[in-house]
């Protein structure tokens, strides 16, 4: 078990949730997105729930062992999310059109490189 402190206060979720949510803060920092990823997290009763963290480039979180339950249970009681993707997200062309597409960028690139013609 983990205690994941963060600047809003703190919660305790399993270790392979933090390994993945730590791995995860990187990927969405590298490509300068937020999203939201819900994680089940151990309540201070015993019970756990599901909480939605907004994930940033910003996120910091600083992360500390906590004891109290077996392996097994851990990852009963706190399985992984899926995490959605982040980054550029689109089709590529597969056509002749495309081609002509990167033609264009590259002309668009190079004008913008010469200052547009000054």
């Amino acid at each position: 078990m983990k205690r994941i402190t963060y600047s809003g206060g703190s919660i305790v979720t399993g270790n392979a949730i933090t390994a993945a949510l730590l791995h995860y803060t990187t990927t969405v920092a590298d490509a300068e997105n937020s999203v939201t990823v819900d994680i089940t997290v151990l309540e201070e009763n015993g019970e756990t729930s599901v909480h939605t963290l907004l994930l940033s480039p910003a996120s910091q979180f600083d992360v500390a062992d906590v004891g109290g339950i077996t392996a097994d249970e851990e990852a009963k009681r706190f399985p992984v999310p899926a995490m959605p993707q982040v980054g550029i997200q689109g089709k590529v062309e597969t056509n002749a059109d495309a081609g002509q597409t990167a033609d264009d960028l590259d002309l668009i690139m190079r004008e913008i490189d010469n200052g547009l013609g000054q």
